[in-house]
């Protein structure tokens, strides 16, 4: 069982295998340049009291209509109701867009650029940047705010606003529809009833919601890793005696520590007896402590010593002789037996302290009034907001739940990235090793030496297509003029271009056997990067490949949960919140990126492709469909289809 928090199809998992859903559909369309992705006076309590207070009504608004974002439910209905908008003046507010960057890499190419020729004509001054919409805005007000080609509910959607998110409109609502509210039209195409979305900045619920994810960081929020079995999701910002009830290693780590510190008082004590002690004996003895007592000296015990362990084992026989009588007479009842309360799940660990035969709806069970559920060891929550509450740290997630920080820790993403295709270049190599070489050949193509100068892992350049053998290596000439040896890396090798591929469409091509991604328009490569694809076992319930074929992309989010059961009995559930830079091709299978490893240009994943982040939100921007100004996620239509996408070995 796999479940996102965005809106996707019914039955639909991630990072797991699903049934094919082709689209044979093909796109006429301009090729259009790879673009990079977007980068571009208090009292100490009174602010404490003001920032709980603020951050609680921001738990409330997500928390009010939590559960709505669950896609198998669909859009049968109207959305959620929200507070009335009308008669108010519409609020405009400057809504930036993220300004176009370089690549992070310089491509190096075989020849210098020649210098411009001197010219007594002036420079054409580039043209002025767009200047940023400052026009009327629709928040959203419900956790998925969805966006409707025509004034009616349709399972058929353009896409989605995330709560709190921001987009242009016209400010006039339209009556009409199922929408008692009116539709709100969006500037950049589509829909919106006004029971999800308002004019009003000042809501609590936009000025509350999610913080707009970030385009110009690696990742669009920050991601945190949970460290422990059991860490429990709030609903809301917990009590002390809802801390002490659903988290009693607290009270037990305060028994630790204050065992420790008596321990070490004892200690303290102890050493300062032996050091009193020592400083006594160097003095001379008194006449006092010369007489010993008689057992003393002569070694034996006292007599009250001997009486009273005669004592004990004399009421120890007696008690033996009556249990064997009863026993003879038949009443002797067996001594009742205290059974242990059954540990739950995150207690119940193997010698490896690994919970046993644990479900994603064993998590549920937990759930109540107070938790949501508990989280496994290897969990990711995507972190909205950082605060202090009753002497701790918290995160609230974007989900809105409440984690305690000090069982988690912010996770550090990858770096690495592709490369723009280097001009007159036939491929592109990367490096897979942790370091690697630079090779150069005599003139004779019989000798090979190292070149100085070290390559770094995942180090991308341009190949001429040259390759040479060398005592049974193969090596591949760069564009830079040295050698690559064929063992420290791999390199790009396309495909053939999708059957049905309009002149100048863009497209992607996927080699699983070099484990490489070229964006493609028409017959020009423009990008390269390396991916992780599906991990391939003999163990078929370990086998996670990534098939192979030519689709569409059908969806795209910035971010959306992923999560699912082990396939094997022992493995335990995961739970990625948000994944970044997600495009659904064909069921539950993606390209997206990955922060929690850095193992590009290998096996790794449940049969998604994975991309760094940073080359995963460059695709995402590049390839189609848009997404508008503001939406968090956005789908193909017949009049807006996705980019293509071939996959083979």
């Amino acid at each position: 069982m796999n479940r996102s928090q965005a809106p996707r199809p019914s039955g639909q998992k991630d990072l797991a295998r699903s049934p094919s859903h082709r689209s044979g559909n093909v796109r006429t369309g301009d090729a259009r340049k790879l673009q990079p992705a977007p980068g571009a006076g208090r009292s100490e309590g009174d602010a404490r009291r003001a920032s709980f207070a603020s951050s609680a009504l921001g738990f409330i608004a997500a928390a009010t209509f939590a559960g709505t974002a669950a896609w198998a439910s669909g859009c049968q209905g109207e959305a959620p109701p929200g507070p009335s908008t009308e008669g108010e003046p519409p609020a405009r507010t400057s809504l930036p867009r993220p300004t176009p960057t370089s690549s992070a890499r310089v491509t190096a190419s075989a020849e210098p650029a020649p210098s411009a020729a001197p010219s007594a004509e002036p420079e054409p001054e580039p043209p002025a940047p767009e200047e940023p919409y400052t026009g009327p805005l629709l928040g959203a007000i419900t956790p998925v705010a969805n966006v409707y080609a025509k004034m009616e509910f349709s399972k058929e959607r353009l896409g989605y606003i995330r709560l709190g998110g921001k987009v242009p409109v016209d400010p006039t609502p339209i009556k009409g529809g199922s929408c008692a509210k009116g539709w709100y039209r969006l500037l950049d195409g589509g829909y919106v009833c006004g029971r999800s979305g308002t004019t009003d900045m000042k809501h609590p619920h936009v000025r509350l919601g999610i913080t707009p994810p970030s385009l110009d960081d690696v990742l669009p929020y920050k991601y945190a890793f949970n460290t422990t079995h059991g860490t429990p999701l709030y609903r809301s910002v917990p009590s002390k005696d809802e801390m002490a009830r659903y988290e009693p290693y607290l009270e037990s780590s305060k028994r630790k520590k204050k065992e420790e510190e008596k321990r070490r008082a004892e200690e303290f004590y102890e050493q300062a007896e032996k050091e009193v002690a020592a400083a006594a004996a160097a003095r001379p003895a008194a006449s006092a402590e010369g007489a010993a007592s008689a057992s003393a000296v002569t070694g034996e015990a006292p007599a009250s010593a001997v009486a009273a362990v005669a004592g004990e084992a004399a009421a120890a026989e007696d008690k033996a002789a009556a249990v064997a009588a009863a026993a003879s007479l038949g009443i002797l009842d067996p001594a009742p037996v205290e059974e242990e309360p059954e540990k739950p799940w995150w207690e119940n660990v193997d010698e490896k302290g690994k919970p046993i035969n644990v479900t994603l709806a064993d998590l549920d069970k937990d759930a109540d009034s107070t938790i949501a559920k508990r989280m496994v060891k290897g969990f990711f929550v995507a972190v909205d907001r950082t605060f202090g509450w009753n002497g701790r740290s918290w995160y609230k997630t974007t989900a809105g739940l409440v984690a305690p920080s000090d069982r988690m820790y912010i996770i550090k993403p990858p770096t690495s990235q592709g490369i723009d295709f280097p001009e007159g270049a036939e491929s592109v190599g990367f490096i897979l090793k942790k370091s690697a070489s630079k090779y150069q050949f005599d003139a004779d193509m019989k000798s090979v030496s190292v070149v100085a100068g070290k390559l770094e892992r995942f180090a991308a350049f341009g190949l001429t297509g040259e390759v040479h053998k060398h005592k049974g290596t193969n090596y591949r000439k760069t564009i830079e003029g040295w050698w690559m040896k064929g063992t420290d890396g791999t390199y790009t090798a396309l495909g053939a271009p999708p059957p049905d591929l309009a002149p100048g469409e863009k497209w992607i091509d996927i080699n699983l056997s070099r484990k490489t991604l070229v964006a493609v328009e028409g017959d020009r490569p423009v990008y390269a990067a390396l991916i992780s694809p599906g991990r391939r076992s003999k163990n078929k319930k370990k086998d996670h490949p990534t098939l192979t074929g030519v689709f569409r992309i059908r969806e795209k989010h910035i971010a959306t949960t992923m999560d699912g059961d082990g396939t094997v009995a022992g493995d335990l559930p995961y739970s990625i919140e948000d994944v970044p830079y997600v495009a659904y091709y064909d069921g539950s299978y993606a390209v997206h990126g990955a922060f929690w490893h850095s193992d590009f240009g290998r096996e790794r994943s449940h049969g998604c492709v994975n991309l760094s982040p940073l080359d995963a939100k460059k695709l995402f921007f590049w390839s189609e469909p848009k997404l508008p100004r503001g939406w968090h996620g956005v789908w193909a239509t017949s009049e807006n289809r996705g980019t293509l996408i071939s996959i083979h070995e």
